[in-house]
């Protein structure tokens, strides 16, 4: 019998226990080990399960994570749903006609397509950025299904490619995974937010290139700094330099210790047409900075 059919078939099922049941009906995305009657020996880790409370009566499904303190994520809540190729790609659908609805415009095509939990596959992050794809497994149980994900991914969004950034302190292994999971994937690729434009390093930026979660408060900036001398501190490529020079910003100094993130700042400012007589950069540890910083003071501070 296949992989998939024995899934839809032999799920394995955890009980919950009656006075745990709450969370789990509350929609908590975690199941805790002491909430459960019996986890038998040997599952590993993305083993799809199901969840019944003691009169057997349906709960959730989800996928054994680990014999630690948390034991299943949950990732969905119709039984039945088998999880082959066709379950990701339901969620990466959904996923993106949420995000094509509330983040794409015409002036901003980066954004977090898949936020783990949020969009039912914990440890799961996704982000798109101008047809570009970075991905993140943060758990060993979602790992199981990369295969599976990647296909799902260019079944169901056609991306110019795929490109891993797995963190090691998320995984909690001794180092990260990185590397191309589909097509020939760029160093850096240009993204647009807000009508601005920004160079992401997709290989060797932090975190999976850019800090997409800061996309509204970099917009919500722009009330603030008209006229104003601004310090960007902890800048990496210059998110809110250059929202805040583009809202008419005196002045703009950024600092951050990382060489190659000053140099992607420098970058930023110039492919947005800001000359550098209206920014500083500075690589330097952010508190030696404000320890012996003795010039004129700043109206505004990231």
């Amino acid at each position: 019998m296949g992989r998939r059919q024995w899934y839809n078939t032999c799920m394995v099922t955890f009980e919950i226990k009656k006075k745990r049941v709450g969370p789990v009906l509350g929609f908590h995305p975690w199941v805790f080990s002491r909430a459960i009657k019996e986890i038998p020996e040997g599952l590993p880790a993305g083993e799809p399960v199901r969840l019944v409370d003691p009169e057997g009566k349906y709960l959730a499904s989800g996928y054994f994570n680990s014999y630690s303190q948390i034991a299943v994520r949950i990732w969905g809540y119709r039984d039945g749903e088998g999880v082959d190729m066709g379950f990701f790609k339901r969620r990466f659908e959904r996923a993106h006609a949420l995000r094509q609805r509330y983040a794409y415009s015409e002036d901003t095509n980066a954004f977090r397509l898949v936020n783990g939990e949020g969009d039912l596959l914990p440890g799961l992050v996704v982000d798109m950025y101008a047809g570009w794809l970075s991905v993140q497994f943060h758990t060993p149980g979602i790992e199981r299904w990369k295969n599976e994900i990647t296909v799902a991914l260019i079944e169901a969004l056609g991306p110019q490619g795929i490109f891993e950034r797995s963190d090691s302190a998320m995984r909690g292994r001794g180092q990260g995974v990185s590397g191309p999971l589909h097509g020939d994937v760029p160093a850096q690729v240009e993204i647009m937010e807000h009508g601005l434009r920004y160079i992401v390093d997709l290989k060797e930026g932090q975190k999976t290139g850019f800090f997409l979660d800061q996309r509204d408060k970099r917009l919500a900036l722009r009330r603030y700094v008209r006229g104003e001398r601004v310090l960007n501190a902890f800048s990496y490529s210059g998110g809110f330099t250059v929202s805040a020079l583009a809202a008419g910003a005196e002045h703009v100094v950024s600092v951050d210790s990382s060489a190659s993130a000053m140099a992607l700042a420098r970058e930023n400012v110039s492919l947005n047409g800001f000359g550098e007589d209206l920014c500083g950069f500075v690589q330097s540890d952010v508190k030696d900075y404000l320890r012996h910083y003795r010039a004129e003071p700043f109206g505004v501070i990231v």
